[in-house]
């Protein structure tokens, strides 16, 4: 038998609120526990689908649509093949990164003053944050998190820090659309949207996700020559006599 997990386990190794557990169960998201008694017990096919769901939000989806693109996947396919799926996924593009916190914790990661009310209401129209229903605040990607309060730190006003995250953004778009495209054009099966069995769709998710391993990369490596580059060429106006 595997893993098996109370609602409170669950929730904390989702990062979501046991009363958002309970939410997706009304909601069709996710299957009921299995009872003993009066106990219910999870398991990781609980959990994949929680972070699947996770980072369907993170994309944008709302609930309902999530709910349309899960029926929609299951349709025709058996509940362990759909299970089977999410574990691959969620094992080969790795961990949700979300991070859940109460406001104030929020505030104390940043300079005195800094994050006023209207930032934070940006922030959650970039699709940064989200209030949750028991009143903290879901961010989105911890590391955004992290870096967002050491630029802070070091000077830079926070809204700087957004416009530039905005302008960021819309770059890698461009890159991964072009990776993407790669996948699409070279790596991907023409029935791929359609025509997949389990073990199809397993070897594809491990495809897609050395592709993500590979673009992670070989961005690095550009943003770093890029960055010495230009940098050498600033730093040697500076020195000139």
């Amino acid at each position: 038998m595997g893993s098996q997990y109370r609602l409170d386990e669950l929730a904390r190794r989702a990062n979501v609120a046991s009363t958002t557990v309970r939410l997706y169960q009304t909601k069709g998201l996710l299957a009921p526990p299995r009872l003993e008694g009066r106990t219910g017990y999870y398991d990781n096919s609980h959990l994949s689908r929680l972070r699947l769901i996770a980072r369907l939000q993170n994309e944008g989806h709302s609930l309902a649509g999530i709910a349309n693109l899960l029926e929609q996947w299951e349709q025709g396919r058996s509940l362990d093949a759909v299970i089977g799926v999410e574990a691959e996924l969620d094992a080969l593009l790795g961990e949700v990164h979300a991070i859940v916190l109460d406001p104030t914790e929020l505030l104390e990661r940043f300079p005195q003053g800094m994050m006023t009310p209207e930032l934070i209401q940006r922030a959650a129209a970039l699709g940064l944050s989200q209030l949750t229903e028991d009143a903290k605040i879901r961010l989105a990607d911890r590391r955004f998190l992290e870096t967002g309060s050491t630029l802070a730190h070091l000077g830079i006003p926070a809204d700087v820090i957004l416009d530039e995250w905005e302008a960021l953004t819309a770059h890698t778009d461009e890159i991964a659309t072009r990776f993407v495209d790669l996948f699409e054009a070279h790596l991907a099966p023409a029935d791929w949207q359609t025509g997949l069995d389990t073990d199809r769709a397993r070897q594809l998710a491990q495809t897609l996700a050395k592709l993500q391993a590979t673009a992670r990369q070989v961005l690095a490596t550009a943003l770093d020559a890029s960055i010495g580059r230009l940098g050498r060429e600033r730093l040697g106006e500076l020195i000139k006599p």
